[in-house]
């Protein structure tokens, strides 16, 4: 038997019943992981630190109404 990798979006049909084949004509899903994003360990801290300082009144949030007058 031999063993390939796959990646595909689930959210395309077509793919999800291609999926569907494959197991009815005998394959075997072995592992299924999902594809996780992972942010900038610096950028998250940069956004925690703006929000500590807002918290703090060390800072002026500005609603999104207000942006554009």
């Amino acid at each position: 038997m031999e063993t390939m990798t796959i990646q595909f979006d689930k959210q395309n049909a077509a793919l999800q019943q291609l999926m569907q084949l494959f197991l009815t004509l005998g394959g075997h899903i072995i592992e299924q992981t999902a594809e996780t994003e992972e942010y900038d360990p610096e950028y998250v801290a940069m956004i925690k630190k703006s929000h500590d300082e807002i918290k703090a009144g060390k800072g002026k949030a500005i609603k999104t109404k207000d942006l554009w007058n």
